[in-house]
């Protein structure tokens, strides 16, 4: 994948870049504020940005993220943050990122977030489609509603969010962390929460398998 990172801190910046050329990944460009990705953009191939936050320049990196993505929406983003903010991360989640990092950022998170957009990027490959097929059910990913048959699931909210991740994941693990930011942001101790939700999305989606992979995270087998 062809990466770029957004990130003022230099000594940050390049740890980051060091870790992803390890994981085999091609870091294409370091930028420190949004105006100097823009121009960046404009003149290479971007699959991934990862985004800090808090950058220099007029617009915050949600803010940026936004512009890119409406722009290039084929471009995927994983945010950086040192603040536990859940209006911040709520906000961060209108460009639909793989995932968040909270700094201080660790080789190990780097490796895994890099596993989940490789499985991602390749699913999108794969499909080239908006409707994922799974067993006896039907996902639209544009409008995120899932079908048996003729029959539409409801879902709440949370439900959907967290079907959602899994299905654009399936057949790869998604941490527990993950799950969680991108169902409730940072809001704390929703891990009874989370365990609540798969056990209602398997009552409602009978044959779905969704398994638990314990201290880990959830998995839905690719069929």
């Amino acid at each position: 994948m062809n990466i770029v990172i957004v990130e003022d801190e230099g000594i940050t910046a390049m740890f980051l870049k060091e870790a992803v050329e390890y994981n085999k990944h091609t870091v294409i460009g370091v930028c420190d504020s949004g105006d100097a990705l823009f121009i960046f953009l404009e003149n290479h191939d971007v699959d991934l940005i990862f985004m800090d936050i808090q950058i220099n320049g007029a617009l915050d990196g949600i803010q940026v993220a936004d512009l890119v993505h409406h722009k290039y929406p084929h471009i995927s983003f994983v945010f950086l943050t040192s603040y536990k903010d859940t209006q911040t991360i709520e906000s961060a989640r209108v460009v639909r990122p793989l995932g968040y990092l909270i700094k201080p950022v660790l080789d190990r998170d780097i490796e895994a977030i890099l596993m989940v957009v490789e499985g991602y990027k390749y699913q999108v490959q794969e499909q080239k489609v908006n409707k994922i097929y799974i067993g006896e059910y039907m996902y639209d990913v544009a409008t995120e509603s899932i079908h048996r048959g003729d029959y539409h699931v409801s879902l709440s909210k949370n439900e959907s969010l967290c079907l959602r991740e899994l299905l654009l994941h399936r057949g790869t693990q998604v941490s527990i962390d993950q799950l969680l930011y991108s169902i409730w942001g940072e809001e704390e101790n929703r891990l009874s929460s989370l365990r609540e939700l798969t056990y209602r999305l398997r009552k409602k989606l009978p044959g779905l398998d969704i398994d638990n992979l314990p201290n880990v995270g959830y998995i839905i087998r690719a069929s």
